[in-house]
């Protein structure tokens, strides 16, 4: 019989082998986040501005490192931005942009909206 040494150096030895075959879990977890969400962009006219929204509908949204797609859309844009929520405003009208990023950062294209028309939001 082996003692409890020898069994954990297998096991290490196992999850190793595992892990180098399958690579990082965190990022197949992300992976199948990015391909399963649906994405809808659209643009809003707030006042003189446009706002680009981008709305992510994923079943785990933390999985999918918002705050660093955030940053990437405003480092790639030049443009200022925010997250509300599961939702990115980026200011600017870059509907079309946006879904080019997003495709590749591996989005699937199918699961990606883009709004047409300019939503006009008023203030009261």
């Amino acid at each position: 019989m082996s003692d409890d040494g020898t069994i954990g150096e297998k096991q290490d030895n196992v999850e190793d082998l595992l892990s180098s075959l399958l690579g990082n879990n965190e990022e197949i977890t992300e992976e199948i986040a990015k391909e399963q969400a649906i994405v809808r962009i659209s643009a809003e006219k707030r006042r003189s501005h446009y706002v680009t929204v981008i709305d992510i509908d994923s079943s785990d949204i933390r999985k999918l490192e918002i705050d660093d797609l955030t940053k990437e859309l405003k480092r790639r844009l030049a443009a200022g931005g925010t997250i509300k929520g599961n939702k990115i405003e980026i200011q600017g009208d870059h509907r079309y942009k946006v879904r080019e990023i997003l495709k590749e950062f591996g989005f699937k294209p199918e699961n990606i909206f883009v709004n047409e028309d300019i939503i006009v939001v008023e203030r009261k």
